[in-house]
């Protein structure tokens, strides 16, 4: 999924709520003209919420969607585990990092640079201090393809 699907998911989620809640207060103050529609709006949320809400604890719990640091370099899963990209440390030409702090949340864009490929490796560690950008940088070092 592209960052632009995801952030467009999430905010069709939340113009799903907002609906819901207007839906709601129609409810409380003419409940004659919503004729039952709110509990098949309620069960709508709810379900998409589940699915959604279910699906990262599950990926989470299973160990999909990770990145794996390895002796011989980095290789990252998808959603189903499966490998999507891989590159070896002797590939690696320099390691460009992006941090993103929030009010709620913080997060650390990490992109690999490799010698033979114009696209680099790109991944997001989620967390202001990311065990696991500690750990790249010292595997990146001990391998020599970083500084």
């Amino acid at each position: 999924m592209t960052p632009f699907a995801g952030t467009l998911l999430h905010i069709l989620r939340g113009f799903m709520l907002i609906a819901w809640v207007v839906m709601a207060g129609f409810t409380v103050f003419t409940p004659d003209q919503v004729d039952g529609n709110l509990a098949w709006t309620t069960a709508v949320v709810i379900a998409v919420y589940t699915v959604t809400f279910g699906w990262r604890l599950l990926t989470a719990r299973l160990g999909l969607n990770r990145c794996y640091l390895l002796a011989d370099g980095v290789a990252v899963t998808n959603r189903f585990g499966r490998v999507t990209d891989s590159v070896a440390w002797s590939k690696v030409t320099g390691i460009q990092q992006t941090t993103v702090v929030d009010l709620y949340m913080g997060a650390h864009r990490m992109e690999i640079h490799r010698s033979q490929t114009v696209k680099p490796l790109t991944f997001l560690a989620p967390g202001v201090k990311s065990q696991l950008v500690k750990a790249l940088l010292t595997e990146g070092r001990r391998a020599g393809a970083l500084q």
